[in-house]
Parts: C-alpha cells; sequence; structure tokens
C-alpha cells in the first residue's frame, strides 16, 4: 500500500485481506500516521461496548 487507501483499511479491520495485502497494510501503517489514526478511530468507532445509552432526562435532572 503506498498511498491511503480508506477501503483497504475497512478490508484490513473487516479480516477481508489476504496475508500480503495485511503485511502491506501493516507495513503502511508503520509509517503512516493518518492512516494509523483512522484505523484506531474506525475501531474505537465499532466498538459497541464503548457507547451506553444515557437517558436524555438524565442530564436535565443533573443540571437542576
Amino acid at each position: 500500500m503506498k498511498t491511503c487507501d480508506f477501503e483497504k483499511l475497512v478490508a484490513f479491520l473487516d479480516k477481508r485481506l489476504n496475508i500480503d495485502a495485511k503485511l502491506d497494510v501493516l507495513d503502511h501503517l508503520d509509517h503512516c500516521d493518518i492512516c494509523r489514526d483512522a484505523v484506531f478511530h474506525i475501531a474505537r468507532d465499532r466498538d459497541a461496548n464503548l457507547f451506553y445509552y444515557r437517558p436524555q432526562k438524565a442530564e436535565k435532572t443533573l443540571a437542576r
């Protein structure tokens, strides 16, 4: 992966790449801060454990 490729990063996270493509992405991530950050944020946003239900009324109650 010589240039940034968002679709390839998503495929990497979805475990849809063969071993050569995975190694190519990992090598790119070693040198590209932008893609490394993108992978971090995509993975974080997909993690359902990081989301929790907060009733809207709870904020109003706390604000009083």
